[in-house]
């Protein structure tokens, strides 16, 4: 940031100096150098190979780590003329973003990451098990599950009513504390105590919908939810009630569900940390440590599941905004293939990018919520061909992994702090020991595809929200706003190469898959990072920490490949690890299979912060 303070105070030097010959030559140059323009010839890529010999070169977000009034300054000044002419060019080049057009692409693009018509030959078959577990099968503590709600409503032990009166007091008191957690930013009592009244006089009649008949379920503000304001993070959006359901909505409805309401996340999704300090949000806390980020920017929903208040919320993975804040508050975190789920009726803010799907509070609930609202809609027309759906709650753990290959690629899977390896290694070694056969693997080109992928949904975002930017763009939170005007400075060029360069990623992971059946790598490079004082009030801009936090999640979304988050352990401050698994295109029930032999071998603490309404 320093270096972008110096420009600007050069140009204002030049400005005050005003000879105008001199000052058009040196803002002619400037610009020449931020936008980095060169004349040398681009080296071409041979269509769908990697230049050889592959090299790991991911790097780290290089930018001013900035919180509180300098944020705030920073917001304003990039979207003045002069920063949106010299300071977004010069960022966007510290990022690294010329690496997309510094080489010449003859691939097609490839818009959406659908790929159909997968040979199965080669495929580890799952098979169903004969003993299904219930809820989660840790050791150690264990998370309230759906099966735990339907047990104690079918047993008559509690109601839905007397569980959603609990929580509805629960949230007033937990809101008006000194540190809250934030987690649901939307609830209207009558609405949650009409559902839970219905479900109960269903269950003393004897006549349940579904498993999921009475239980409590959130559902991030990205949602539209009746009776709810749609609003995604901001102030200003949604201004009233909505009218319709999700799809998605529409279906958990439909089975029982008590939905208790709309869950806190990162304003816009345009961000990792789940930081929000807009006067409706506020920073959710993460529930193992209160001085802590949640993640996002499905925080919300992340933090009312690790925190007991629901055992399943709704959220939307553009980057790792379900898997990210799943691993960092210690739960399950589903992305599942691209156009698997629907999305209808939720924010498309990143449309090539973006996946529905659940946090959990184990890999069974994730199981049992995706045979739910998976399959093709009507209203979501880029997953109207995909294959049918496989259940994924008949199979269980299983002590024989005997045939399953595992690719690791080590070169990525270490570049993350030491607590983070060393534990998600450990996992690795225990799948080994089940009879997992770990193949290294190298996924060449992740700087591009991370690159890509930065170009593809900051340049949707900016899309999306652009003719309101212009009205109520100074309603934004600094870092939206900041992050608002970068990503504005892409450009056509670099975005068709984006999606050129999605074409060659998808064909790499083919050619892998074809000696693989997953691939795993830790969910996130660090832990849950702490939340700074002068953050609270504006909020907090910082790159290198983003990058490091999605590190491993971009490439599951560039591509569509599904995959999910299971915890795995706890760092040397006791803040959860995940691990990440991913999966061939449509083939979730793979993914869930190991997912539960992962699961199965983990000791779960309980979070500083939980409550338990079974009991």
């Amino acid at each position: 940031m320093s270096r972008i303070f110096f420009v600007c105070a050069f140009l204002l030097l030049v400005w005050l100096l005003r000879p105008l010959p001199l000052a058009i030559v040196v803002f002619s140059t400037l610009l020449w150098y931020v936008r980095g323009r060169s004349n040398e010839k681009m080296e071409e890529k041979p269509v769908g190979k990697a230049l050889q010999p592959v090299k790991y070169d991911m790097k780290d977000l290089v930018l001013a780590k900035l919180t509180g009034q300098k944020l705030l300054w920073a917001s304003r000044l990039v979207d003045t003329a002069i920063g949106r002419a010299v300071m977004v060019p010069l960022a966007l080049r510290q990022s690294n973003s010329a690496v997309l057009t510094r080489y010449k692409l003859v691939d097609h693009p490839t818009y959406y990451p659908i790929v159909l018509n997968q040979s199965k030959e080669a495929s580890y078959r799952v098979k169903d098990s004969e003993t299904i577990p219930e809820g989660g099968t840790g050791q150690g503590f264990n998370f309230a599950s759906i099966e735990d709600f339907a047990k104690a409503f079918r047993s008559g032990k509690t109601t839905p009513s007397a569980v959603a009166e609990k929580i509805i007091s629960t949230i007033k008191t937990n809101n008006a504390s000194d540190r809250p957690l934030r987690a649901f930013v939307q609830i209207d009592e009558d609405e949650i105590k009409r559902m839970a009244e219905a479900s109960t006089r269903r269950f003393r009649d004897g006549v349940p919908l579904s498993i999921f008949d009475g239980v409590p379920v959130g559902f991030k503000e990205e949602y539209s939810v009746i009776p709810y304001h749609f609003r995604a993070g901001t102030s200003f959006l949604g201004e009233t009630p909505v009218t319709s359901d999700a799809t998605i909505v529409r279906k958990i409805r439909e089975l029982g569900a008590v939905i208790i309401g709309m869950t806190n996340m990162h304003e816009l999704g345009m961000g990792t940390t789940g930081s929000n300090p807009n006067k409706l949000h506020g920073t959710p806390r993460n529930p193992y440590n209160l001085g802590c980020y949640t993640g996002g920017s499905s925080s919300g929903s992340a933090a009312a599941v690790a925190s007991g208040l629901v055992p399943l919320a709704m959220g939307n993975d553009g980057g790792g905004s379900i898997r990210t804040p799943a691993s960092l508050c210690g739960v399950v975190g589903l992305k599942a293939t691209f156009g698997r789920i629907s999305d209808s009726g939720c924010f498309h803010l990143c449309s090539t990018v973006a996946h529905a799907g659940p946090i959990a509070s184990c890999v069974r609930d994730a199981a049992i919520i995706y045979d739910a609202i998976a399959g093709p809609d009507p209203e979501c027309p880029v997953g109207l061909q995909q294959p049918p759906v496989e259940l994924c709650s008949s199979i269980g753990p299983s002590e024989d992994l005997s045939g399953l290959r595992i690719g690791v690629y080590w070169q990525h899977f270490k570049d993350a702090h030491v607590d983070v390896v060393d534990c998600c290694n450990n996992a690795v070694e225990q799948l080994s020991r089940m009879g997992a056969v770990i193949v290294s693997i190298e996924i060449p080109e992740m700087e591009e595809t991370r690159l890509g992928h930065f170009a593809s949904i900051l340049s949707e975002m900016a899309s999306f929200f652009s003719k309101d930017k212009k009205e109520k763009g100074h309603l934004l939170n600094p870092e939206t706003r900041l992050s608002m005007t970068m990503a504005g400075g892409f450009t056509a060029e670099e975005y068709f190469k984006a999606q050129q360069q999605r074409t060659r990623t998808i064909g790499f992971l083919k050619d892998i898959f074809r000696d693989v059946d997953c691939i795993i790598t830790p969910t996130n490079g660090i832990t849950a990072p702490e939340i700074m004082t002068d953050a609270e009030s504006h909020g907090e801009s910082d790159a290198t920490l983003t990058g490091r936090l999605c590190r491993f999640a971009a490439l599951g979304n560039y591509a569509g490949v599904p995959a999910i988050s299971v915890p795995v352990g706890y760092d040397s401050r006791g803040l959860p690890i995940g691990l990440q698994i991913m999966g061939k295109w449509w083939e979730e029930r793979l993914l869930f299979y190991v997912a539960y032999a992962v699961e199965s071998k983990v000791s779960k603490r309980q979070p500083a912060v939980h409550y338990s309404f079974l009991s």
